[in-house]
């Protein structure tokens, strides 16, 4: 029981639980406008996405529990990033939704053959998704403190739209589910051990 409990009270997961739950409430705040705040809370969520996976890696706090947690975190967090970006800069949004829709489409294709095969929300961890999230948080930073930016909008989803086809290419490869996969190369070379 106290081994359990260590693996599930710590401090990744404490950042992940963070996430989920500020994720509601900066929703609220988009729709009620509050665009300052919503960043506030934005920015801080993806602070923490990135700490966590650092600090568990450094603190060997790497638990399956916390690699779903983390995943779902992440999940939300996008989901209401995405939606302030729409909310609050909505006229360059749909001017540029193709961009946008594609990486959606991608990613909830990726999420539907994980959740499919394994009953399981994706929780790979792949190099790609952690650049991608870099690359987000580039993004998002700058929408909310400078403006929209064309290039760097078109250039995040593009980049988003690979590092998604490789969770579905990675959820089509797997013979069985694991977290941690790192890439698409080490599962095939695992694949084929």
């Amino acid at each position: 029981m106290k081994d359990s409990l260590k693996q599930i009270l710590t401090i990744p997961n404490a950042l992940s639980l963070y996430r989920l739950s500020a994720a509601p409430l900066a929703a609220w705040l988009a729709l009620e406008g509050y665009r300052t705040l919503f960043a506030v809370f934005i920015c801080i969520s993806l602070l923490t996405d990135l700490l966590d996976g650092i600090i568990a890696r450094l603190f060997h706090q790497e638990t399956q529990i916390g690699a779903r947690l983390d995943a779902f975190a992440d999940s939300m967090t996008l989901v209401v990033a995405v939606l302030g970006v729409y909310v609050f800069e909505f006229a360059a949004i749909q001017a540029n939704a193709i961009w946008l829709y594609g990486f959606l489409a991608v990613l909830a294709l990726g999420t539907t053959i994980t959740v499919v095969r394994f009953r399981k929300l994706p929780a790979f961890h792949l190099y790609s998704f952690k650049v991608n999230d870099v690359i987000l948080a580039i993004f998002f930073v700058t929408v909310f403190t400078y403006g929209f930016i064309k290039w760097l909008f078109i250039f995040a989803m593009v980049f988003a739209s690979l590092a998604s086809l490789e969770i579905v290419l990675v959820a089509v490869f797997i013979s069985e589910f694991r977290t941690n996969q790192k890439g698409l190369y080490w599962v095939l070379k695992n694949e084929a051990d």
